[in-house]
């Protein structure tokens, strides 16, 4: 018999409730990575590890939802509790109409641990902080990955190893820890991230592609995205099923746009897999990180194409599109045209039948020129066209209220200096 079955803690005082093990829950006096970060002063661990409540898709505490594909349900919790003897920094369930089918628990995120920093570090000073900070998380990392596993060992014996992804920068590897109804995966990436992925047993994935998608040829494929495509009665046409993910204050967006689309594409692969991916050096700024290298490999994975151009092309994106295939595209930006781009969306949400105006010569002339290096860039996901207005909608990975937005293509002609497609 386990001996974790020696270990009995009633839940919530509650007899004959299923025993959680001692050791789950440390100490009890987790201390968060960011203080400042707002906390429910709970511990949720024998909640997070009671089958009742994933059926009912209910647990204590502040919860917000997030955006989801139809028929999921993603909901985010506004403080953070302590769970498994830590206080995390994020905690998301996901789930659908039978419940919950996995909560994330982010224990140590560089992302967001390091935050934005618009041209990274740009001074001795600044690098010498950066290193410093660099030598702080990694001690972090360190002694989570020692407390998280010595736990989970004790609680559930000895773990089983095994990795994800078929490509060399998607592959990631993992512990499964086995406990009652549940497994309990500890993915931990140096110089990145320490989660712990808590599962329903015999629902923990093997490959981060959709067993959906795994299970279509390529024609099965291209009926589902081109079911994706609608027309309305002035010609324009737009790609659903888009999800939604916030970037936040990270220093992730194309990181974010292409979690966007590579999740419609059917790829289960979050912002945080891919990010550790990337290579991201922790200077704040995506300097230094393989991110084409990440999109080819994304593509690989769906055994899709990759296809990156320098330059936007109007009809090509209108192509892909028709196919149900969003766009990437990188685009140099500046305050003066998101502030106009953010008034116009907001105009349009009062008219719907407002389009962009055109520019003029003077605002063609002040737009940000697509070949400075080094100047403020930004990645947004193409969904739309109009050919009768020649705009673009796009969404932005900011919330709801950046979806749908538009704009002219000569703008994105002017300023995207790499466009991704995606293909069959």
């Amino acid at each position: 018999m386990k001996r974790l079955l020696l270990l009995l803690l009633p839940f919530l005082g509650v007899p004959g409730a299923q025993a959680i093990p001692n050791t789950f829950f440390g100490n009890g006096v987790g201390v968060p990575i960011i203080p400042a970060f707002p906390r429910f002063n709970a511990d949720l661990t024998e909640a997070f590890l009671t089958v009742d409540n994933w059926k009912r898709q209910e647990f204590p505490g502040p919860w917000r939802d997030e955006p989801a594909l139809e028929g999921e349900t993603v909901r985010r919790m506004e403080a953070l509790p302590l769970v498994f003897g830590e206080v995390p920094m994020t905690v998301v369930t996901a789930g659908g109409e039978s419940g919950v089918s996995e909560i994330v628990l982010g224990f140590l995120d560089a992302g967001i641990y390091f935050g934005y920093h618009f041209g990274g570090e740009k001074n001795r000073e600044e690098r010498e902080a950066g290193r410093e900070k660099r030598r702080e998380f990694e001690r972090h990392f360190e002694d989570l990955v020692e407390r998280l596993g010595e736990r989970l060992e004790e609680g559930c014996g000895r773990g089983t190893p095994g990795v994800m992804g078929a490509t060399s920068a998607l592959r990631t590897s993992y512990v499964d820890y086995g406990w009652e109804d549940f497994v309990l995966r500890l993915v931990t990436r140096p110089e990145h991230s320490v989660s712990l992925h808590l599962y329903r047993r015999g629902t923990e994935p093997k490959s981060f592609v959709d067993p959906e998608f795994v299970a279509l040829d390529r024609r099965g494929r291209a009926s589902k995205f081109a079911a994706a495509v609608a027309r309305n009665e002035a010609g324009e046409i737009s790609v659903g099923g888009v999800p939604m993910m916030v970037q936040g204050e990270t220093p992730y967006c194309a990181i974010h746009a292409l979690a966007m689309t590579s999740r419609y594409l059917g790829l289960r692969a979050s912002p945080v897999d891919l990010a550790g991916s990337a290579g991201f050096e922790n200077t704040g700024s995506a300097a230094g990180s393989d991110l084409v290298g990440l999109y080819r490999a994304v593509g690989e994975e769906l055994e899709m194409r990759t296809s990156i151009v320098p330059s936007f092309d109007g009809e090509k994106v209108l192509r892909s599109l028709e196919a149900g295939l969003p766009v990437i595209v990188w685009r140099r930006v500046s305050l003066e045209r998101e502030k106009a781009h953010q008034r116009f969306a907001a105009a349009r949400r009062k008219d719907p039948t407002l389009a962009p105006p055109v520019l003029t010569p003077e605002e063609l002339a002040a737009l940000p020129d697509r070949e400075e290096r080094g100047s403020p860039a930004h990645a947004s996901v193409v969904t739309g066209y109009s050919p009768g207005t020649n705009t673009v909608i796009y969404a932005e990975p900011w919330g709801e209220d950046t979806r749908d937005r538009r704009m002219r293509v000569e703008e994105l002609e002017a300023t995207a200096y790499a466009v991704v497609f995606f293909k069959l």
